[in-house]
């Protein structure tokens, strides 16, 4: 047995307090007890999964006490083990304690503390919000249980329109069970008692185990945290036609995949769960029947979906919280796989970093290090749109009328032939295609998705329901960022000393005169207390809540200023987990990505070379956990991320890495281009450039272009005077500035011009 180590926090009567660990070994009472469903201060629920050990020769029955009192789990013995869950947990601290008594009729015992938490939550990511639109309905689940009278919370009615029961602050509803069968192309509901005996014409078999069985989904759907979740598995056998309440396991290949939606939310609504007969998405849909196929349980939340809200701290706790209803329902799976895209994917990369154990491995597909870092060059985009809209205005001849010219400041790519969303014509950039509209949508505290409204006036709230909400990500994580008298939260948003075409200039693809123009009128975003609502149609880059100066471009008038960061959101965001730093990634990781540059969507390519770059200046070890897969847009993508399953699957069962395990890229068939440790050359070393480097060109960031790295991290630079910076080589030397160019400089960046070899200024020490 293992030795007991008997530390002051652990050894008073044998109980493992809050934060010991999960077992108990006591060497000469031969008896060990174990949370199997997840840490023992952080059950949730009332029921937790447990195994207790013991001796081989223990005679006699095992006796359990929860708090004192005698209970009866239903324990599955497995030899020396027993394996089941124990219910009735109180909130808040609880102890657990099994016995027998053994041949010399000493009596041996183990206890241990559990900590349990409302299956409403919060367990560690604090206040919840309100107002809070619950959704159930949507998902097919049905109207969430009334569980207040005093007008908080969503209103619950007996018909539609009918007379009001209460209020439902919780969003919850009873825990359901259905069932569905797929038809080739889809999933459609199945009658569990009749479909076994006279199957659907149109069902679907899939083979195991040599035998050709009928391709049915057991789901149970229920709230978790607040937020609707899903359990998928497959039930090919009439066993479950009675709908019981337990899982039939026979199917289950005891391997868990956790499946992670994207988007960009600001919260205030508990979003839609993964509904099997609607409410699946194209490749999502494709990828999940395969998953379900090959005897995986697919489990899902509407709290792990970027597009309800991008609190990760939220959705690391739902993750956890629902991982723990799955084992507790199911049992513990051999290991937990990671898929989806997005920020779908950012909540994989995230969860490594902040939540070890969570996920085992992960697919994360059409990747981002994380969503803050991304609002650092994403924040650019309207300014510099906005400055090539007014030069064009100005001037038809403009060289920035060439959309591809743009890409020489952006970073971004841009395309001469791509149609423009704003004007249905040929030419546009990322920062447009890609980004459009995301900028309002994340700093614009007055500006309010119209779908909000419409929910809220389906399900009868009062019209002014949302009245007090400030509609920015730093808002929807006010309790992180915090918020000023007003109720406005900090912003990381920074621009000062940011010199945008500082490497065209230095590559001669502009002149003097333009960068010094670009970076005297670019401007930069308001306060959020300043800003108005905005309107998409009439003012497309929202330059209402922009600062501009009417005389910028003239080198003797006013530059338009810039905006300084709020030092606290940007240590808020890294104590909270929200930046990836790239410090820990334990788990193998393979980042799935088709090659979206030629149609300027927002999934480029750069970010997984972000993820990459980060990891080897912090963490070189961990950098090997990530290997990238390319493919062309053409390519079956569900089919590639079921090979990275396989992958994955193969990884985790041997302990070995599988040769596939590497960078690779692919054709529009799926055969490989090329794989191997230097296929991606020439982007993060000074090689020359690898197979898949050269076949799949790597776009920048405006950031990027002014002088900062791919890593993409740093919201406040470090400032050097302008006298510095024209000493140092900052500028080219074959054509310097003009003593008007240095004075126009100096009233541009009176605070100094960015130094980023610094890294970031507001980043803490620790981080």
């Amino acid at each position: 047995m293992t030795a007991w180590n008997p530390t002051a926090a652990c050894a008073l009567a044998a109980i493992v307090l809050a934060g010991c660990g999960g077992t108990v070994h006591l060497p000469d009472r031969k008896i060990s007890l174990t949370v199997l469903s997840s840490k023992p201060h952080e059950v949730s629920g009332g029921d937790a999964r447990i195994a207790v050990s013991a001796a081989a020769d223990m005679p006699g029955q095992m006796r359990f006490r929860l708090n004192g009192q005698r209970i009866d789990p239903p324990m599955a013995a497995g030899g020396a083990r027993m394996e089941g869950v124990v219910s009735g947990l109180a909130d808040g601290r609880n102890t657990l304690e099994v016995s027998y008594t053994d041949h010399g009729g000493r009596e041996v015992s183990a206890a241990l503390a559990l900590t349990n938490h409302p299956l409403t939550g919060p367990m560690f990511s604090g206040p919840q919000q309100q107002p809070f639109v619950c959704r159930t309905q949507e998902s097919g689940l049905g109207q969430p249980l009334v569980d207040n009278q005093d007008g908080i919370g969503h209103p619950v009615f007996d018909t539609p329109g009918g007379r009001l029961l209460g209020h439902s602050r919780y969003c919850a509803i009873k825990t359901q069970i259905h069932y569905f069968y797929h038809t080739g192309e889809g999933f459609k509901p199945f009658d569990a008692v009749k479909g076994y005996v006279t199957p659907p014409a149109d069902l679907k078999t899939i083979t195991l185990n040599g035998a050709s069985v009928p391709f049915v989904v057991r789901v149970e759907a229920g709230t978790i945290n607040r937020f609707a979740y899903t359990i998928a598995m497959l039930a090919p056998f009439p066993g479950g036609a009675d709908a019981a309440p337990s899982f039939d396991t026979a199917a289950w290949n005891r391997k868990l995949v956790y499946w992670l939606r994207g988007g960009v939310g600001i919260g205030h609504q508990q979003g839609t769960a993964i509904w099997f007969s609607s409410g699946m998405r194209g490749i999502e849909r494709q990828i999940i029947s395969r998953v379900l196929a090959q005897g995986y349980a697919v489990v899902n939340s509407s709290g792990n979906e970027a597009g309800v809200h991008y609190n990760m701290r939220l959705a690391e706790e739902t993750a956890t919280m629902t991982k723990e209803r799955f084992i507790e329902a199911v049992g513990r799976p051999a290991f937990t796989i990671g898929i989806g895209g997005s920020g779908g994917a950012v909540q994989q990369y995230l969860f490594a970093q902040n939540r070890p154990g969570l996920l085992d491995a992960g697919i994360p597909v059409q990747s981002y290090p994380d969503m803050v870092t991304q609002t650092i060059p994403v924040a650019d985009c309207p300014l510099l749109e906005q400055y090539f809209s007014d030069e064009v205005a100005l001037d038809p001849a403009s060289p920035w009328k060439s959309w591809t010219r743009r890409a020489l400041i952006e970073g971004s790519n841009a395309s001469d032939t791509v149609v423009n969303p704003l004007t249905d014509k040929p030419g546009s950039t990322e920062c447009i295609n890609g980004w459009q509209g995301a900028v309002p949508t994340v700093v614009n505290p007055v500006y309010k998705d119209p779908r909000y409204d419409l929910v809220a006036q389906n399900y009868g709230y009062p019209a002014d329901v949302f009245a007090k909400v400030k509609w920015t990500h730093w808002n929807d994580l006010a309790n992180i960022y915090g918020t000023d008298s007003a109720g406005f939260a900090p912003s990381p948003i920074d621009n000062v000393g940011v010199q945008y075409g500082l490497g065209a200039l230095a590559a001669g693809q502009i002149g003097r005169d333009e960068f010094l123009r670009i970076n005297a009128c670019v401007g930069s975003w308001k306060e959020a207390s300043q800003f108005v609502t905005w309107d998409a149609a009439a003012d497309p880059f929202d330059a209402r809540n922009m600062q501009r100066s009417a005389t910028c471009r003239d080198p003797a008038g006013q530059p338009a200023p810039r905006r300084a960061a709020d030092l606290s959101a940007v240590r808020a965001a890294y104590t909270s987990g929200h930046v990836f730093t790239g410090q820990r990634l334990d788990i193998p990781m393979i980042d799935v990505r088709p090659y979206l540059e030629p149609v300027l969507n927002m999934h480029n390519m750069r970010q997984a070379f972000s993820v990459r770059a980060r990891l080897l200046d912090a963490n070189r070890a961990a950098a090997k956990n990530q290997v990238i897969w390319l493919t062309t847009a053409a390519a079956d993508q569900p089919a590639h991320v079921i090979d990275a399953l396989g992958v994955l699957d193969s990884y985790l069962s041997t302990r070995t890495v599988p040769a596939q395990f590497t960078d690779s890229c692919f054709d529009a068939s799926g055969a490989a281009i090329a794989a191997g440790a230097a296929v991606w050359d020439g982007i993060l070393n000074q090689q020359p450039k690898g197979a898949c480097s050269a076949a799949f060109a790597v776009h920048a960031s405006s950031r990027m272009v002014a002088g900062e790295s791919v890593k993409g991290d740093v919201f406040k630079c470090k400032l050097k005077p302008v006298a510095a910076a024209l000493a140092d080589g900052t500028y080219p030397q074959a054509a310097p500035f003009s003593a008007r160019d240095k004075d126009w400089l100096e009233r541009i960046f009176p605070q100094g011009v960015c130094d980023y070899r610094f890294g970031d200024q507001g980043r803490p020490a620790r981080w």
